[in-house]
Parts: C-alpha cells; sequence; structure tokens
C-alpha cells in the first residue's frame, strides 16, 4: 500500500527539482524593483568596475545582499532575481 505512494511521490520530487533550478523573470523584476531600487539604479549594473561578471557571481552577491538586508528570500526568489539581472542588465547566459 505505502510503496505506490511512494513511486507516485517519486516523479513529483524530479518535477519539482527542475522547476526549482530556473526562477521567474517577473518575479525577479518585481523584487529587485520593490527592495534594490531603493540602493541601486541601473547605472550600478553597467559600471566598468563591477563586482559581478558572471552568472554565478551576480547569483552570489544577489544572496549577500537579500541576507545583509534581511529579506528571507528563498532560493527561488533568488534565481528569480538572478535571472532576471542577468538578461536585463548583465546580457549573461544562465
Amino acid at each position: 500500500m505505502y510503496r505506490n505512494r511512494i513511486v507516485a511521490f517519486v516523479p513529483l520530487l524530479v518535477c519539482m527539482a527542475v522547476s526549482a533550478q530556473a526562477g521567474d523573470l517577473e518575479r525577479g523584476r518585481a523584487l529587485h524593483d520593490t527592495h534594490c531600487l531603493m540602493c541601486h539604479n541601473a547605472g550600478i549594473y553597467s559600471r566598468q568596475d563591477r563586482i559581478a561578471n558572471s552568472y554565478l557571481e551576480v547569483r552570489q552577491q544577489v544572496q549577500r545582499w537579500q541576507e545583509n538586508t534581511r529579506l528571507r528570500w528563498t532560493q527561488y526568489d533568488v534565481e528569480s532575481v538572478t535571472d532576471w539581472l542577468s538578461e536585463k542588465h548583465y546580457k549573461l547566459p544562465y
């Protein structure tokens, strides 16, 4: 009886793991506009001496600042903001 429930549950976990890898661009934009624009204007992303130059570095900065500001974002939120920044401002593949 329980074996059937476990077998049916495994594909759901696989599906959730795959979908958790990519963020939602619209959510990323909304989170960024709500929480980041108060300190960051678009110019910060195009400076010559920027800190983040790869997708991983952008993600690290998003993670760092959401922790510093105690936003308690989920990993999905971090991915969403990172994906949006990578596409909109940094023009990085992800």
